[in-house]
């Protein structure tokens, strides 16, 4: 396949990713990190007490209030967010102004979430090409990055299409061993030997390392994959925990500097929500109900809002052949985050979100499964596809952030919008001055015509598996 379709993708999806931005105010998981993010640029301290009034995901340790969430999404989104803060001041624009807060978090979004994101959607469309024909390939990472969790949450400072960018980009690198290493040579010639052998265990380390730095709930997903991956291949394992070293030490040393020690963190000190000092940070023992309402519920339910996920049920079938090690990397690891995460029955909905955040890391080891069963059935598959791109447009571009009190947000709210005419921030009406439905009208022509293109670029002959 040409090199430019892989750039076109990388275009594509980065553009999809930043045309509508949500009302970060209806978000306390994207306020905690943004007050942060304004906390070191503003004060160059660590301490939201300024902000800390706007959410309740923050934590309270010896007179001074810190944002609870994982560091890595800060990290990676600082730079774009100094750069979005320069900006305004070249045009005295407040940086605390109700305006500065929306360009500084748009910004802050399109330089990380979406880049890591559209990174990962290539990644997947390439890991996926390897193991069936292109046009499946392209579906399923069109449903995965359009059609679920990553849309929407690249649209906010919400730390879950980081883990599924960084994971789908794990799972190219690591099926690109090229074997033991046994190069000779000596001192600075054998480190380079190493290091270029195993370039590509590192980048795996690199991105995995960041995931959980960014995730703690990818934590099961990080480690099962490294766990079946490379079982039984020691001098592999040793480059990934190399990688994975930079970005992991960001979690101790962020509860040092605010904390006083590495051994905690600032979950432990949850200033609003006593639940969270109970069990493993509020996850107790699994629960069926909960587990329902994570799967199927009008609420929150992975398959009512991203039903093409249904398709993974179906590839079990083209995967149950004696793979040991591709059903427990593909069916094992998802159905252990759904039980661990339905231990967390006090707050399942997990705040004003669009579908299951905390079962996100998961997505990218269903796209194989949900590839082998659009092949099975490749026309149900695709208007699944197709719905689920449908719905998560609509939700995204009207309000991603629904609230606890709306049990069936699609009929109560996403719909209802639209009608109204009432949709998040986008590019189209508040940068180029459309009209509500004609900005609307243009991002569903990008994502329409974007897919058909690369449909049109890409070969329709079969692959066996």
């Amino acid at each position: 396949m040409p090199s430019y379709n892989f750039n076109m993708i990388i275009l594509f999806v980065y553009l999809i990713n930043i045309y509508f931005h949500q009302n970060v105010q209806h978000a306390p998981t994207a306020l905690s990190r943004m007050d942060l993010l304004h906390a070191l640029t503003v004060k160059e301290v660590l301490e939201i007490d300024d902000y800390h009034t706007n959410t309740p995901d923050k934590a309270y340790y010896n007179g001074h209030y810190y944002s609870d969430k994982a560091p890595g999404t800060v990290a990676l989104a600082l730079p774009a967010f100094y750069a979005g803060a320069l900006m305004l001041k070249a045009i005295d624009i407040p940086l605390d102004s109700d305006a500065g807060w929306l360009f500084t978090s748009w910004v802050a979004c399109a330089g990380s979430l979406a880049i890591v994101t559209s990174m990962g959607a290539v990644a997947m469309f390439s890991w996926l090409g390897r193991r069936v024909p292109p046009r499946i390939a392209l579906l399923i990472t069109a449903g995965l990055f359009l059609g679920a969790a990553p849309l929407p949450y690249a649209t906010m400072m919400f730390s879950h299409s980081l883990a599924v960018g960084f994971i789908a980009i794990a799972l190219w690198t690591l099926d690109r061993s090229t074997g033991r290493c046994d190069d000779g040579g000596c001192g600075l010639t054998k480190v380079k030997n190493w290091l270029k052998h195993y370039r590509y265990e590192l980048l795996a380390g690199f991105t995995l390392g960041w995931t959980l730095a960014s995730e703690y709930t990818a934590g099961i997903i990080v480690v099962g994959m490294i766990a079946v991956q490379l079982w039984g291949q020691k001098w592999r394992l040793w480059p990934v925990v190399l990688g994975a070293l930079p970005a992991l030490l960001l979690i101790p040393a962020y509860s040092w500097a605010c904390l006083g020690t590495p051994f905690a963190l600032p979950y432990s000190y949850q200033a609003s929500f006593p639940e969270m000092k109970e069990g493993v940070y509020a996850i107790k023992w699994p629960d069926a109900e909960t587990a329902y309402n994570l799967l199927f519920s009008t609420e929150r339910g992975l398959f009512y809002w991203s039903p093409f996920l249904l398709l993974a049920v179906v590839g079990w079938f083209g995967l149950f052949k004696g793979k040991v090690r591709e059903v427990l990397l593909f069916y094992g690891l998802p159905m252990i985050q759904v039980a661990v995460i339905s231990g967390r029955v006090w707050d399942w909905p997990a705040g004003p979100t669009l579908g299951p955040r905390y079962l996100a890391p998961m997505l990218p080891l269903l796209a194989l499964p949900c590839a082998l069963g659009l092949m099975r059935f490749p026309r149900v598959g695709a208007l699944l596809v197709v719905y689920s791109i449908g719905l998560t447009v609509l939700a995204t571009a009207t309000d991603a952030c629904p609230s606890y009190s709306i049990g069936n947000p699609l009929t109560r709210l996403h719909i209802p919008l639209f009608l109204k005419g009432q949709f998040s921030y986008s590019l189209g009406e508040h940068v180029f001055g459309l009209p509500p439905y004609g900005s609307f009208a243009l991002y569903v022509a990008l994502v329409a015509g974007g897919l058909w293109w690369l449909w049109r670029q890409l070969p329709g002959a079969q692959k066996n598996i």
